[in-house]
């Protein structure tokens, strides 16, 4: 079974890029474009990786994160990609967390997501 990675951007071109380099990777890949909508996929898909927006509206990737760790009862690794990498403040000793700043080149981010994954 492929990992599976859920992909939470409020840009429709930056969840399609990601979405297309991750299933090309191998990935199996559900996208949301906000809050309400990761957290009403992710039962369902169990993801084994999140890769967040620092900021969109509706709470943010890190109110993504909480969420989802409650709803799984597990940590799942996360990977932040953002513009304002400077802004994001999360306990990083919380669970296997990366902060990747944008505009994020294929390598770069393949390797962050095959880093957290192992």
């Amino acid at each position: 079974m492929a990992t599976k990675i859920l992909t939470v951007d409020d840009d429709p071109g930056t969840r399609d890029f990601y979405e297309f380099v991750l299933k090309d990777a191998g990935y199996t890949v559900q996208t949301a474009g906000d809050v309400e909508t990761a957290i009403a996929e992710c039962e369902a898909f169990n993801p084994d990786l999140l890769l967040l927006d620092w900021e969109m509206p509706g709470g943010g990737g890190k109110a993504v994160m909480i969420r989802i760790w409650q709803l799984l009862d597990r940590k799942v690794p996360v990977l932040f990609v953002t513009g304002t990498p400077e802004n994001v403040n999360v306990d990083l000793l919380s669970g296997r967390i990366s902060i990747l700043p944008k505009p994020a080149n294929i390598d770069t981010l393949l390797s962050y997501v095959d880093r957290l994954l192992t």
